[in-house]
């Protein structure tokens, strides 16, 4: 029994250590114009199954390490601030993940976000919006909840639109619905 104390004491410190570098990133990302907080989301869909938050320094890294091989891609990572990624499944349409989408979207249209995409259906929730200050691009955020999986995808940075992609491929998220199955 006391054993078991120890493992769960253990346990309970690894956490908090593994936990610290992800919420010293988060905390580092709010201070600028393209973050978006997305509210408790771990309350309404359970555990991520995955879960990405990505500053500054990494993606100068990723940047470094892909100038070879796509140019483009490094020179884009210079200019991003940060990439959260959080993907949940859900069996069927989560309790409280409509209102969740609601209230995000609301708080993103009161603070200047434009609203790009907006799908409203009874087995799904999709919203884009962007973050424009002038002619330049802040901040991207995806909201997409639908009967198997939420995923929610926030790019702070200097992004012109159509980079998105390149960014969610080099994290290896689908954002278009493609499956590379679908195309076999």
């Amino acid at each position: 029994m006391k054993y078991s104390i120890i493992r769960k004491l253990a346990a309970a410190c690894l956490t908090v250590l593994v936990a610290l570098p992800v919420m010293a990133q988060e905390d580092a990302l709010k201070d600028f114009p393209g973050y978006v907080d997305f509210g408790e989301l771990s309350s309404v869909f359970g555990d991520p199954t995955v879960q990405i938050s990505v500053g500054e320094s990494l993606l100068g890294l990723v940047g470094s390490l892909s100038a070879s091989e796509d140019p483009e891609a490094a020179e884009l990572f210079k200019r991003l601030n940060g990439v959260r990624v959080n993907v949940f499944e859900t069996d069927g349409m989560a309790d409280g993940a409509v209102d969740l989408v609601k209230d995000v979207s609301s708080t993103l249209s009161n603070r200047g976000w434009e609203s790009v995409v907006t799908v409203n259906s009874d087995d799904e929730q999709v919203r884009i919006f962007m973050k424009i200050n002038g002619n330049q691009v802040e901040g991207i955020t995806v909201m997409a909840v639908e009967a198997t999986e939420a995923v929610f995808v926030n790019v702070i940075g200097s992004i012109d639109p159509e980079e998105l992609g390149k960014v969610m491929e080099n994290f290896d998220i689908d954002i278009n619905g493609n499956d590379e199955n679908d195309a076999e």
